[in-house]
């Protein structure tokens, strides 16, 4: 390999998903890409590993790989398998649907950066805020808002989180540093019987509890690309100093 940026890029939408390929033309500017991604689509999969069975990956070329299991499957793959050392980058996305607050547990956007947090630089996950976005076709240019800026930051944070408003550029105000807001409980599951046999429906995330002002659903509400350091350290900080007393 030569001596550019290697970004490693996933997803959880699945290989084929349009995110990932513009994602992909994006990257080309910046180094070289190895994709590596789910055949299917891994939606709130979050860091699930399949471990105890062997996992089946379909070679497309040296630069493009399919694999039947997560999104963080997928990264573990290649950075703990086939690749000789690890990436510059590991980006994962682009997902259709906000990762935003409490979604950052489920996800499996940010799953797959999670399982990206030893590259050498950074690994960052990209979202748009809307399943179906209705303005996808400047998506290059809002990359380029802040992902040059992103490639030359130096930080300690396990991942970069960020989510980007489904508006056209030039409703785009500019760039908010947000921390995580908190979302209600999540909807009611929907139980159905029939005869002996019950199934469940996962109900939709719990609507922002509230839109403070540094919060990543107040940036998006207000039209910025919000950007959020995420750390995997999920320790009570506060209740482990009052249990220590």
């Amino acid at each position: 390999m030569s001596n550019k940026n290697i970004f490693l890029l996933s997803n959880d939408d699945g290989y084929k998903s349009k995110g990932i390929q513009q994602l992909r033309n994006f990257l080309l500017i910046y180094g070289e890409v190895i994709l590596v991604a789910p055949k299917d689509n891994k939606s709130a999969c979050s860091s699930s590993l399949s471990v105890n069975k062997k996992i089946k990956i379909r070679e497309i070329n040296d630069r493009e790989y399919v694999v039947h299991g997560t999104s963080a499957d997928c990264v573990n793959v290649a950075t703990r398998g086939f690749l000789s050392k690890q990436p510059d980058y590991v980006v994962s996305g682009i997902n259709f649907g906000s990762n935003m607050g409490d979604d950052v547990v489920y996800s499996g956007t940010i799953g797959a950066a999670i399982e990206g947090r030893f590259c050498r630089n950074l690994s960052i996950a990209i979202s748009i805020a809307k399943k179906e976005p209705r303005y996808f076709d400047d998506i290059l240019d809002k990359l380029d808002l802040f992902f040059p800026d992103l490639l030359k930051t130096k930080v300690s944070s396990d991942i970069i989180n960020v989510n980007i408003p489904d508006i056209p550029l030039s409703k785009i105000k500019g760039i908010k540093y947000t921390r995580l807001g908190k979302r209600k409980i999540s909807k009611r599951t929907d139980i159905i019987k029939n005869n002996n046999i019950v199934t469940a429906e996962i109900g939709d995330v719990g609507s922002p509890q509230s839109y403070d002002k540094d919060t990543d659903f107040n940036a998006i509400k207000s039209g910025y690309i919000s950007i959020t350091p995420i750390t995997i350290d999920m320790t009570d900080y506060k209740t482990l100093i009052k249990f220590k007393k």
